[in-house]
């Protein structure tokens, strides 16, 4: 009997600016718990609640721009600590470009 190699990628996520589906290996994982407090977690291995982003384009800058404001930070129970998270993000651009 011949062993079946497994065609399935792996896990799939959904980056929460853009809406692209993409596996879970190539996305910037935000790591944390509403009220709390979030991080980003790149190497996928902090617990919490993952936001993911996709890392190349322009979805991380949007996502830390739309978290500064308000709206945007009480939409992930961020508060003022969105503007940390953002400024965060910003420094940690696998391109290293801050805008």
């Amino acid at each position: 009997m011949i062993p079946r190699r497994s065609s399935a990628p792996g896990p799939q996520r959904t980056c929460v600016q853009c809406g692209a589906v993409r596996e879970k290996g190539g996305l910037l994982r935000i790591a944390g718990k509403p009220g709390v407090g979030w991080t980003p977690d790149p190497g996928g291995t902090l617990q919490g609640r993952g936001i993911y982003l996709c890392s190349v384009g322009e979805c991380v800058d949007r996502f830390a721009a739309r978290i500064r404001t308000p709206k945007g930070g009480a939409r992930w129970k961020m508060g003022a600590a969105g503007n940390e998270l953002a400024d965060r993000l910003a420094a940690s651009r696998p391109d290293g470009q801050d805008k």
